[in-house]
């Protein structure tokens, strides 16, 4: 029996397109479902909010997607999202922690140096076929 290279083994699993599910698995959307507090004093309403998500290329987008940003951070633990409103024209200074671990979300405004946050929106997650993020230009 012949023996092949490894890398011929390679092209071949990409070549049928085995490799497809492994790239996916680090591109996906959250659908996130919550409540959300837009006042001081004021009873939470309910909030929803879809992340397209691509941990290869550390970038990511909300709502209608219609520009990019990098991500904060990856851990194994946590995705953070860093002036999460503000590409969609809210204040910046919002920051999103997504849980990989239990599938929360929780969004919170920075209240500066004093390091306190207040509570924005939270609730959990759901993922989904990745949907795509606007393409570049060069």
């Amino acid at each position: 029996m012949m023996k092949m290279p490894a890398f011929g083994t390679l092209a071949i699993l990409l070549s049928f397109g085995c490799a497809t599910p492994v790239l996916a698995a680090n591109q996906f959307d959250l659908v996130c479902k919550g409540k959300e507090q837009k006042r001081t004093g004021v009873p939470a309403t309910a909030w929803n909010e879809r992340y397209r998500i691509d941990l290869d290329g550390n970038r990511w987008c909300r709502g209608a997607c219609k520009t990019a940003s990098e991500i904060g951070s990856i851990t194994a633990d946590n995705i953070i999202l860093s002036d999460s409103r503000a590409a969609v024209g809210g204040p910046g200074d919002v920051e999103t922690t997504l849980s990989r671990t239990n599938g929360t979300v929780k969004e919170y405004l920075l209240m500066g140096w004093s390091g306190s946050a207040a509570s924005l929106a939270e609730g959990t997650c759901q993922r989904d076929s990745f949907s795509g993020l606007p393409g570049q230009r060069f």
